[in-house]
């Protein structure tokens, strides 16, 4: 009786244990390739933008990739506060994406006390897996420095620059902020590993204060190195094991102004995501990738709506990219968000030139007292083939050549006397102004930039609320093993917790 009674209790104790083995989440069952793609300055706003163009230009039956994506179900909202403020920085943003961890704008890699912080890169190569980092901005920028460096502020990207190289672990790194790596004195143009970045790429002076070359101390670590799209399309991702590309001194140009008849030879991010995968998919334990998007930010600092349209489509290309990788690599997490809004863009109905009435099959006569704005504005903004940045820029402050600008770059007309008050600089400061909301628009050199922004909104229905970041909550969405977790309102520092989650992992924790 009591070897029966025994048994009994040996089977029931097996089966609970199997049951709490069944419905326990698995440790480091996640997915073994993880693409972290953020859109700068991506809020809900810009996401609608690209949607809408590409619906009213191209028509429903051909999606956007990001669409596609959110048609897959898992999609949310996150909040982006930082630290004790309700509006965020870049840098503490990235460091909420990268650690999980709130901070205080400006820092890098560090939580609100100075502490450094673990980050996805540092739990990927602990578990053996390929890391690496692309942004069409500097290498040595806010967001992705946040995944591989420690800083105290953001502008001391010459730190950044060397903490990269000093680590060595990276697998790839691919964006611009040469200057930040090459010697005190010489011009990166100069630098014998760097001759390839064209000139329209953007040339320059170091940035350093002293006599290191970082480019040559990457390549004592095993980094290969290259300076524009035709050696990163004559790279042999076969045998590529560690690769540092730097293609421009400081940020890339914009998108507008790397279309092919500016022939820039800087290479898309599509193409960036591309070679990356392909290098880093040779690791039998996977690997980690964050992709930035970082000038929709830029240009929207500058109320750039159309400059905007172009950075998302060249952002949906690279989710395009990383989608296809994905679909033949079902092991793959690619999840899409963003670290903020900026600008508070709105396309809005006025009552600027409503339409004229129309005569209804009914018989009745429509007419509405407002300009809701149609496919028209869209067709107005795909004919802009220059940033305001550039344009600006290219008229070298002569009222005259920034009408002329204008004129051929834009579907818009401007009289000298509107060029002349766009550039008119405000005695007290030395730079243009804006005459509303002064204090939203921080930075003197984008101010002409908005003013263009506000004149010419009225004819595609735009309209901006300010020049810097919003706290407008900003989406997320992925596919791949874990993304149903993406669904719902989430914290930014939630991004990153799901992901270490499925390593296995835990964040915040400190370095």
């Amino acid at each position: 009786m009591k070897r029966k009674i025994r048994w009994t209790i040996g089977i029931s104790g097996l089966f609970l244990l199997l049951l709490v083995f069944w419905f326990s989440p698995a440790q480091g069952a996640g997915a073994k390739k993880v693409i972290l793609m953020i859109g700068d300055g991506m809020g809900p706003q810009a996401v609608g933008l690209a949607i809408y163009y590409n619906r009213f230009m191209n028509g429903p039956e051909k999606p956007l990739h990001m669409e596609r994506l959110m048609a897959a179900g898992n999609t949310g909202y996150c909040l982006t506060y930082q630290y004790g403020t309700v509006v965020t920085d870049s840098a503490s943003a990235a460091t909420a994406l990268a650690s999980g961890v709130k901070t205080r704008d400006a820092i890098i890699g560090k939580d609100h006390d100075g502490r450094p912080m673990k980050t996805l890169v540092d739990i990927a190569q602990q578990q053996g897996k390929s890391t690496g980092v692309i942004s069409d901005t500097r290498l040595t920028h806010a967001t992705p420095a946040a995944f591989y460096a420690r800083s105290i502020h953001r502008d001391k990207e010459n730190e950044i620059a060397a903490q990269l190289v000093e680590r060595g672990d990276l697998t790839v790194a691919f964006s611009g902020g040469a200057q930040h790596f090459v010697p005190a004195g010489m011009k990166v143009e100069d630098h014998p590993d760097l001759k390839g970045i064209d000139k329209k790429a953007g040339w320059g002076g170091s940035k350093r204060k002293d006599s290191r070359d970082l480019i040559g101390e990457a390549k004592s670590k095993g980094y290969n190195t290259i300076a524009n799209e035709k050696e990163l399309t004559n790279m042999n991702t076969r045998t590529a094991e560690k690769v540092l590309g730097l293609f421009s001194a400081s940020g890339f140009p914009s998108a507008i102004d790397r279309q092919s008849h500016h022939q820039t030879g800087v290479p898309t991010l599509s193409q960036l995501t591309e070679k990356a995968l392909a290098i880093m998919n040779k690791n039998p334990r996977g690997f980690f990738l964050m992709v930035e998007g970082g000038q929709i930010d830029w240009v929207a600092h500058g109320n750039d709506v159309a400059s905007v349209l172009h950075e998302m489509m060249e952002f949906d290309r690279a989710i395009g990219v990383a989608l296809a990788f994905a679909a033949t690599n079902p092991e793959t997490l690619v999840v899409i968000t963003a670290d903020h809004d900026t600008g508070g863009l709105a396309l809005a109905y006025s009552n600027y030139q409503p339409p004229l009435p129309v005569q209804l099959p009914s018989g009745e006569t429509w007419k509405t007292k407002y300009n809701f704005g149609g496919k028209g504005i869209f067709e107005k903004m795909a004919k802009q083939k220059k940033s305001f940045q550039k344009m600006l820029r290219d008229s070298k402050g002569d009222p005259a050549a920034l009408k002329k600008e204008v004129e051929i770059n834009t579907a818009f007309s401007l009289s000298e006397e509107q060029a002349a008050a766009i550039l008119a600089k405000d005695p007290r400061t030395g730079y243009p102004e804006t005459k509303e909301y002064k204090e939203f628009y921080v930075s003197g050199l984008n101010t002409s930039m908005p003013l263009m922004g506000r004149l010419f909104g009225k004819e595609i229905n735009t309209a901006w609320a300010v020049g810097t970041h919003t706290h407008t909550p900003v989406m997320v969405f992925g596919k791949g093993p874990g993304a149903e977790k993406l669904r719902g309102l989430l914290d930014n520092v939630d991004v990153p917790k799901i992901i270490a989650q499925g390593w296995g992992a835990s964040l915040p924790a400190p370095k």
